[in-house]
């Protein structure tokens, strides 16, 4: 009877593990038969050991400020879960870079954050902004998933470049198409698409061209056949072994492995506007939070006072402090940074010199009506200055002087 029951058990949890991967699968538009797959495997028997488990449960908890807030910002956008998973494997869920490398928890690079219209600059560096960072991910995979349909596909576009999986995408259809139709190789536009393939590859120009070989093939599409043919290196090793992971951490997280993740936990932020020039650990204070905790909300504020010369820029705050900073925002004084303090001092010297030579030219400035017999030059000489001097600011006809024109006399 015990036995009965045992296996009644694990028939049971097998039904449930294996409906859990199939979820999985079907979210990242991925077939069974990847299940299969002696890479994905090797990865799911590696990265589901305990070992594993706990070194990834370790880095969960030292940046749970960071997984809370982008895990509610996935499911705000209502994308697929496994996006949770691409800022642990770029960059273990801490939120640095600076430079000309990648930067970010999503680990963005200068050129993307252009694109995508994330400000770098001396002042500010958004790839470091925790929501602005999160919908610019969402926003370059969704492009990608708009593309390939498939969001295991968008996920490897992310990783290794769209042309790199377009290519690999296009190679694998057309191998398999020809493998199931092998009379076709002789067709003319076989081999066209064939030199459309070999002239990206050696130039890495054309890539709607590739775009043309999917369209034609992308029936005979299949990931498996893909990773089981990947010794012709349609997609990088590590592309491969980076969609395992995603599938694997999926898995892992819908099976609860992960006790780090706090489904229920919410973090609410809100976003200010605060003065420009206030001291960031004033704002802190007034605030009565952590300055740590404050500042790992904002390390896209690259300096410790808010800058005077942008126009618009977020600052983070928790929900909870919200009323707080609105009873108190009026007291914050703004600090006068050297720089500021030397530039106003510009403007005023420059202000006073303006007034005084715009007094002085007020003082040497007339305005004289033309009268019967006026002429450009006699008024010029009545005056002792120059016709160039002469300026016209009314005149009934523009061809010649007449009576009652207006003239501003420079002496």
């Amino acid at each position: 009877m015990i036995k009965i029951i045992l296996l009644v058990f694990v028939f049971y949890f097998q039904s449930f593990a294996d409906e859990i991967k199939l979820k999985v699968l079907n979210e990242l538009g991925l077939n069974s038969s990847f299940l299969d797959t002696q890479i994905f495997n090797s990865v799911y028997d590696e990265y589901s050991s305990s070992t594993k488990i706990s070194y990834y449960n370790n880095i969960l908890r030292k940046s749970a400020l960071n997984m809370e807030i982008v895990r509610e910002e996935i499911e705000k956008k209502k994308l697929p879960d496994a996006m949770f998973f691409i800022p642990l494997f770029e960059s273990s869920y801490i939120n640095q870079g600076k430079g000309k490398g990648p930067g970010g928890l999503w680990q963005i690079i200068p050129q993307t954050a252009s694109n995508l219209k994330l400000r770098i600059d001396d002042n500010i560096d958004e790839r470091l902004d925790l929501l602005k960072s999160t919908n610019a991910a969402g926003t370059y995979l969704r492009k990608y998933y708009k593309t390939f349909n498939k969001w295991y596909l968008a996920i490897a576009a992310y990783n290794s470049g769209e042309g790199r999986i377009i290519s690999g995408v296009a190679r694998a259809s057309l191998d398999k198409y020809l493998e199931e139709n092998p009379e076709q190789e002789s067709n003319p536009t076989v081999k066209i698409y064939k030199n459309y393939i070999d002239e990206y590859n050696r130039t890495k120009k054309g890539m709607s061209s590739l775009y043309l070989v999917y369209e034609k093939y992308k029936d005979y599409f299949d990931f498996t056949y893909l990773v089981k043919n990947n010794h012709k290196d349609y997609f990088s090793k590590n592309t491969v072994e980076y969609i395992s992971k995603i599938v694997t951490f999926t898995i892992l997280k819908e099976k609860d492995s992960f006790s780090a993740i706090d489904k229920k936990a919410i973090y609410d932020l809100e976003t200010i506007h605060p003065p420009k020039g206030v001291q960031l650990k004033s704002l802190a204070n007034l605030l009565q939070m952590n300055f740590v905790e404050f500042r790992n909300l904002n390390k896209h504020i690259k300096k410790d006072i808010l800058p005077t010369n942008i126009k618009s820029y977020n600052i983070y705050i928790p929900h909870t402090k919200l009323d707080v900073y609105n009873q108190k925002v009026g007291i914050i004084k703004p600090i006068i940074e050297k720089n500021d303090i030397k530039q106003q001092a510009d403007t005023k010297k420059v202000t006073k010199e303006e007034i005084k030579k715009d007094s002085i030219l007020k003082q040497n400035k007339m305005i004289y009506e033309v009268k019967s017999g006026d002429t450009l030059e006699s008024i010029a000489k009545r005056f002792k200055t120059s016709t160039k001097k002469l300026n016209i600011i009314s005149r009934k006809n523009k061809k010649v002087l007449s009576i009652g024109d207006r003239i501003e006399i420079i002496k």
